[in-house]
């Protein structure tokens, strides 16, 4: 793809985003710091969920550790961010929808520990990143994770915060999979919609993306009829890390809406695909 067509195709992708409602729930159905630890067993189940709460400054958040009996402590480990419906101090709503079912569902597909943070506040990953980053630094202090076997993932605003992460810290993440997400900053640091930007501005956010997340291996999920975020943000993303020459996977679903990540999450492939780039 040369770059007139690419700005063609961003440009298209940020007329059609406009004419949609972009400021509903984009999320699904949907310190360092002080530590506390509770440690629990789902009920007839043999994952384990370690749960813990960080103060970041003057946030608190409640974040989880899921070890699957597959799974090797101090091994390989993935960081799956929930999506804005999911935003809270309950606890539970982060470990509700996405990966964590699915791990319960197959715990042998997902033979990783899994860090699951939950943030109160309803605004982009983005603004969370060094309470993100702390946990990941926590886990693998711990001895929960490996720091050079991590992997990325997450759905809708956490598909967001997948690709923003990976991309300002490839070096820390050896795979990514974004889930219905989108690349430009579609909620602010109180929480807010914010207004959709240019043209200019949307094809800026795509290419600041790409620009780093060309240098790892990405699989991107998205529904076909996803009236959320538009299924045309993946195929544009795919298509501009490909012209880029990225190793890159794409899965458009078709028939689904923008609950892509119940299907991706079933993909055995998927925890395969993590697994590959894991080993050593």
């Amino acid at each position: 793809m040369n770059k007139q067509t690419l700005t063609l195709g961003i440009g298209f992708l940020a007329t059609l985003i406009a004419t949609m409602a972009m400021a509903g729930e984009m999320a699904g159905p949907d310190e360092h710091t002080s530590t506390q630890v509770q440690k629990t067993t789902a009920q007839a189940s043999s994952v384990e969920y370690i749960h813990k709460t960080m103060e970041v400054e003057g946030q608190k958040y409640i974040w989880t550790i899921i070890i699957p009996p597959s799974a090797k402590k101090g091994g390989a480990g993935l960081l799956f961010l929930h999506g804005r419906g999911q935003c809270g101090d309950d606890g539970k709503l982060h470990v509700k929808y996405g990966l964590p079912p699915a791990i319960e569902k197959n715990p042998e597909s997902w033979p990783f520990v899994v860090i699951v943070p939950q943030k109160e506040s309803a605004s982009d990953w983005g603004f969370h990143e060094q309470a993100v980053m702390q946990m990941l630094d926590q886990a693998i202090e711990e001895g929960f994770i490996d720091k050079d076997k991590i992997g990325i993932t997450g759905l809708s605003q956490g598909g967001h915060g997948t690709m923003v992460f990976a991309s300002k810290h490839p070096d820390r993440f050896v795979a990514a999979a974004p889930v219905c997400g989108y690349p430009q900053v579609a909620f602010d640091e109180e929480g807010e919609s914010t207004p959709f930007p240019s043209m200019a501005d949307f094809q800026s956010a795509m290419l600041k993306i790409v620009e780093n997340l060309k240098d790892i291996p990405v699989w991107i999920f998205h529904g076909e009829v996803d009236s959320t975020v538009p299924v045309m943000t993946a195929r544009v993303l795919n298509q501009t890390l490909e012209s880029m020459g990225a190793d890159v996977k794409y899965t458009e679903f078709a028939g689904v809406g923008h609950n892509s990540w119940s299907p991706a999450y079933a993909k055995k492939e998927l925890g395969e695909w993590f697994a590959e780039h894991m080993e050593d």
